[in-house]
């Protein structure tokens, strides 16, 4: 019991002490821009990219009248042009219209699966004889910290090699303009 509550103390200081390094980049001119950082003092934009709503019925829904639909969020080509490396963290500063509310509820980072030439996240998939799953597929957990006037500081854990997505809600307004928009980068 002893060594598990050490484990756990030190476990909590090095998540407090990585939310809590000195950071100085400068937050984003813009609502919703992501810089990736490569270090402490600096940081790259990442590329957006507009993104594609496929619904797609299984073949055995035509056949049989038996089966699923999913729908997926899908974009052209197999990688991003932004860049991160893997290893133990990747830190993001994400500028918002404000950091007043939880990021958890309105910033969503997930992995995209590679199929064919495109990349696609599941967005949702109901069947005749299942009950529907929707926005809870596979998104990656992350800490954040408020950072700034407006924006937010972002800690990924651990992130695997692939293809990575990031959509900005808007908590005060609906903006049915960036609807489509998704903030990328690969992990190498």
């Amino acid at each position: 019991m002893k060594k598990l509550f050490l484990s756990l103390i030190v476990a909590s200081t090095s998540v407090t002490g990585l939310m809590a390094q000195s950071i100085t980049v400068t937050e984003p001119e813009f609502a919703e821009e992501t810089l990736l950082l490569t270090s402490d003092s600096q940081g790259v934009k990442l590329s957006r990219e507009n993104g594609t709503i496929k619904t797609k019925a299984g073949a055995s829904l035509y056949l049989t009248g038996i089966g699923k639909v999913k729908s997926r969020l899908t974009l052209k080509g197999i990688k991003s042009t932004s860049k991160a490396v893997g290893g133990s963290t990747t830190r993001l500063i994400i500028k918002a219209a404000d950091n007043k509310t939880d990021p958890n509820s309105f910033i969503s980072v997930f992995k995209f699966e590679v199929k064919g030439k495109e990349r696609r996240y599941q967005l949702a998939e109901t069947g005749t004889l299942s009950k529907t799953e929707s926005n809870n597929l596979s998104s990656v957990e992350y800490k954040a910290k408020k950072y700034g006037e407006s924006s937010y500081y972002i800690v990924l854990e651990d992130l695997t090699a692939g293809e990575y997505g990031i959509v900005i809600g808007d908590p005060n307004h609906e903006n049915t303009k960036n609807g489509m928009k998704v903030t990328t980068f690969t992990v190498e």
